[in-house]
């Protein structure tokens, strides 16, 4: 049996999480290996599985997210997708899992990527909010996982109900099924219309997160209007926004490499970004040590 790592080969598919770029084919198969949270949130039709030489364990990152683990002639194999390693408030931390040969994710696998620690950044966020709150804020943020985040955190240490566009309700109902209760209020809701009236945070798409759509909505609704993104890549890159936060919910250079390390692996290789920097930092020098991308 051959099993597809979040793509659409094999004869059954594992699908790591629910991000797009994690559903490469996973749709047209009819037996994959993914978690009930997984399947809901990616609107997959195919008969869930788990062959009896696989676990599968928990991968942080986004609800539902996971990590693989094969035995296959004397080697276990782990595959992580995306993964995170710290707890949030609508995730659990990933599992390090013990392995021979290691297929991880390498999105921020330079050293220059360490990103401050996840409660840290949260307070930032809620002071800035704070601060602020003689003015309509916009935060740019991915629909489906960090959108969920920050509202959880607007709404436990601000007590703010975001306003939320049409997909991130949909996602945020999904999360609701699963136990996590996300307070919003939909744009296209009656509720929206009050609120709007007085100030209010949003949560947007990143391509709205910009300080000139803030100033469309400046001069709409009469009241000062400030941008912000979350993002891990505000840590090295600038946006056009009034504030920054390098929010990930990834592995960074320094996690990674103790994923590595904690995992046993003599093989490590990268689905995605250069793990160059990544094995050298833990020591591997040999040659059949490789990069596959998948």
């Amino acid at each position: 049996m051959h099993i597809g790592l979040d793509n659409g080969k094999g004869d059954v598919g594992f699908v790591s999480h629910a991000h797009a770029d994690h559903l490469n084919g996973a749709r047209k198969k009819e037996r994959i290996i993914a978690s009930t949270e997984t399947a809901a949130l990616a609107g997959l039709k195919g008969q869930r599985v788990l062959p009896s030489n696989v676990q599968v364990y928990p991968a942080g990152h986004m609800l539902g997210a996971q990590q693989i683990a094969v035995e296959h002639d004397g080697e276990r194999t782990v595959y992580t997708g995306d993964i995170c390693l710290h707890p949030t408030l609508t995730n659990l931390a990933a599992e390090m899992v013990k392995c021979d040969r290691l297929i991880i994710d390498a999105t921020y696998g330079d050293p220059r990527h360490r990103f401050p620690a996840y409660e840290n950044t949260v307070d930032e966020m809620v002071q800035w909010i704070r601060e602020n709150d003689d003015a309509n804020i916009i935060i740019g943020a991915y629909n489906m996982g960090k959108a969920q985040e920050i509202t959880k955190i607007l709404n436990e240490y601000c007590g703010i109900a975001p306003l939320v566009n049409e997909r991130t309700e949909e996602i945020c109902d999904t999360y609701g099924k699963f136990g996590i209760s996300l307070d919003r209020v939909p744009l296209d809701s009656n509720e929206a219309e009050e609120v709007l009236g007085r100030r209010f945070v949003a949560i947007v798409s990143m391509r709205h997160a910009k300080r000139y759509f803030a100033r469309k909505l400046e001069e709409a609704y009469g009241r000062k209007t400030l941008a912000a993104v979350a993002t891990g890549w505000a840590l090295h890159y600038r946006f056009n926004v009034d504030r920054g936060f390098p929010f990930s919910d990834h592995a960074d250079f320094h996690d990674l490499k103790d994923y590595i390390e904690q995992s046993g692996a003599k093989k490590v290789e990268f689905h995605s970004g250069d793990g160059k920097e990544l094995l050298r930092a833990c020591g591997f020098v040999s040659e059949a040590t490789s990069l596959l991308n998948l």
